[in-house]
């Protein structure tokens, strides 16, 4: 099964189970950056990294939840912690990891109020897995081309699907799967990058990276920096700026938003092991007074391990906010 354009095709369980045997492997690393507000320094997206299960996922709170006193990214971060949880009961469980199980039981475990969309993303074998509620999203990226781009739910323009309480639940997740090989990228984010990027900009990033050979964690954090520069430009144009004008809004600029972004690579598995698994988060991204300038001040937490504070400068020259882990978010927490 090969992956051309948005076409899209679902595995069944069995399927899925029979074609693991491979010796590919995603690297994978993220980068955060949270929109500077004092009083929600850790914004409204979420993600996790399981290494060892070989999955990924990405939340946004939907803010809207603001004018009722409620920090959807609170909901965001419970989501993915439980379905970071859910990730390894699966494996352990049932030896594979289906992705829309993982959010159905995150979905039942969060007692958080608030609302997030959520795209939980898997390799198996041969094959990438996604469940997807809302607009967060996955694109994979093979010979600087975009082949493949997972489905966006939305109810109407900048309303997308969600999960939550009075939402949605799991059952409206759309399932899809493709084929992938060793070589292909795998660009996975919240539509704080989405919003900002086009593809074509996005296929250079990602083309560039890999010409200077950088590391997934410096091309997360690379493609981040640019989607946040877009965000900050009244000038930009962006694809928000072109929906908008679909949708009938007069608007200019980029959309000033939370980025995620997380990267993974597609290697063998000989060459996997020579290459250390980076997480510039190994759960959430925590910063305060984000305002590019060197001086600010930013910090990495986990429920079961703070990492010391560090005063770095944010900037594309400056020195990564990175720490080598073999499993940066299995080690921390099993």
């Amino acid at each position: 099964m090969d992956c051309s354009g948005s076409t899209r095709s679902i595995l069944s369980v069995k399927e899925t189970v029979s074609c693991t045997d491979s010796n590919l492997k995603m690297i994978s690393a993220a980068f955060y950056i949270p929109k500077n507000n004092p009083l929600k320094p850790l914004g409204d997206d979420a993600h996790f990294i399981c290494e060892l299960e070989q999955t990924i996922g990405v939340a946004d709170g939907v803010d809207g939840w603001d004018k009722k006193g409620i920090d959807a990214g609170m909901y965001a971060r419970n989501l993915m912690s439980n379905a970071a949880d859910s990730v390894r009961d699966e494996m352990k469980k049932y030896g594979v990891v289906i992705p829309k199980r993982v959010l159905t039981k995150a979905f039942l475990n969060t007692k958080a109020e608030g609302s997030s969309t959520a795209c939980i993303i898997t390799l198996q074998g041969e094959f990438l897995h996604c469940a997807n509620v809302g607009d967060s999203k996955f694109v994979l990226i093979r010979e600087n081309k975009i082949v493949f781009r997972s489905p966006v739910q939305q109810s109407k323009f900048n309303c997308p699907y969600q999960l939550g309480k009075i939402s949605n639940t799991p059952s409206v997740a759309e399932e899809c799967a493709c084929k992938v090989q060793e070589g292909d990228v795998i660009i996975a984010g919240t539509d704080g990058l989405f919003d900002n990027v086009d593809e074509k900009e996005l296929e250079t990033l990602v083309f560039m990276g890999l010409l200077e050979d950088i590391k997934p964690e410096v091309l997360a954090k690379k493609i981040a920096m640019f989607a946040h520069a877009q965000a900050k430009d009244p000038c930009a144009c962006t694809p928000f700026q072109r929906e908008s004008i679909r949708a009938g809004f007069q608007r200019s600029g980029g959309k000033y938003d939370d980025i995620t972004v997380v990267v993974a690579l597609i290697m063998s598995t000989s060459m996997a092991a020579w290459s250390p698994v980076w997480e510039a988060t190994p759960a959430e991204f925590c910063g305060e007074a984000f305002d590019d300038s060197p001086g600010s001040w930013f910090y990495f937490s986990h429920p079961s391990v703070m990492l010391p504070l560090y005063d770095l400068p944010f900037s594309l020259d400056g020195p990564d906010l990175l720490f080598p882990s073999r499993c940066p978010l299995n080690d921390y927490t099993n």
